[in-house]
């Protein structure tokens, strides 16, 4: 909840309808928090993943589902492999060009999840991070910034990811560029994949 200082442990096991509005939701789940000390506990060390206590969090978790540091996301991922956990997390895109998150893209072991609604993930930031952003970023009202470059990064299994493209486009060498140091073939965009050979293309295709 805003207005709290530091990482923190949360453990909730039931969450009753504690405003009385006739629905559980969030803000139950906020009222919960901050009139209930027994539910959440400081975390040492602010919280880093890295950590013995959250390594021992991390142990005991069946799904993680966070927005890890993105300067730190080839680690996280590590992380998340070596304890053989299911996960869901956001990263920016430009990750599916780090060599240990692609070998895991090639192995199956990791793919994109389902994308932000029209591309655009908003989060909400504290006060004291407002600073200029560019025209249509951040929304003053609401107090979210935008982002565009940011996915879902999973291991987690869902029906989008089994549904098969039609592919109708044949192979020819005026048709597509190559390239020097791999044998492959440049697509541009999902309509012009062809239905056989090595291709190559934009990042933006993975979530496609």
């Amino acid at each position: 909840p805003r207005g709290w200082d530091g990482a923190h442990l949360v453990e909730i096991n039931e969450v009753p309808d504690l405003n009385q509005d006739g629905a559980i939701n969030l803000e139950d789940v906020e009222h919960l928090l901050r009139h209930d000390k027994n539910v959440s506990r400081p975390l040492k060390h602010g919280g880093d993943f890295r950590s013995p206590e959250c390594v021992e969090i991390l142990k005991a978790a069946d799904i993680v589902v966070t927005n890890p540091p993105f300067s730190l996301f080839r680690e996280y991922v590590a992380q998340l492999v070596e304890h053989g956990k299911q996960f869901l997390i956001i990263g920016s895109k430009n990750a599916i060009t780090y060599k240990e998150v692609f070998k895991l893209i090639k192995e199956k072991k990791l793919w994109l999840g389902v994308g932000f609604n029209a591309g655009n993930a908003y989060f909400e930031i504290p006060k004291e991070n407002v600073r200029d952003f560019a025209s249509g970023v951040y929304d003053e009202k609401t107090g979210l910034v935008k982002f565009r470059n940011v996915g879902w990064f999973t291991n987690m299994d869902f029906e989008e990811r089994h549904q098969d493209i039609p592919l109708f486009k044949k192979v020819s060498p005026e048709a597509y560029p190559t390239y020097a140091n791999y044998d492959a073939i440049e697509v541009g965009k999902v309509a012009d994949i062809p239905a056989s050979s090595g291709t190559g293309a934009p990042q933006g295709l993975c979530s496609s």
